[in-house]
């Protein structure tokens, strides 16, 4: 007798029949969770981060989000300011013209 296995996460999201299989969710998911599965697409539960990429390149909008956003990733942290780079010559260790 075998143990009673877990049911498989849902992925957080899935590709609908409207999709018209333009492979754009493809290109654009970052950790390559969408994948071809018999003229469908198949979203790997295990894989797919809920980064939404691909519902927000999907031209049709054929890509449904099905759980709920607590599974998204976290947004990037915001960037540090940018600040103007050291003149060239003062980088390299040497004087510049300013300097006497």
């Amino acid at each position: 007798m075998t143990p009673p296995s877990a049911p498989a996460p849902a992925a957080p999201v899935a590709v609908t029949a409207r999709c018209a299989g333009c492979g754009a969710c493809l290109l654009t998911c970052p950790v390559h969770a969408i994948r071809p599965s018999g003229g469908a697409l198949l979203v790997l539960a295990q894989t797919c981060t809920g980064c939404l990429e691909c519902v927000e390149v999907c031209p049709v909008d054929a890509i449904e989000e099905t759980t709920a956003p607590s599974r998204r990733a976290a947004p990037p942290a915001a960037a540090p300011p940018l600040t103007a780079p050291a003149p060239r010559a003062a980088r390299a260790g040497k004087p510049t013209e300013e300097e006497p």
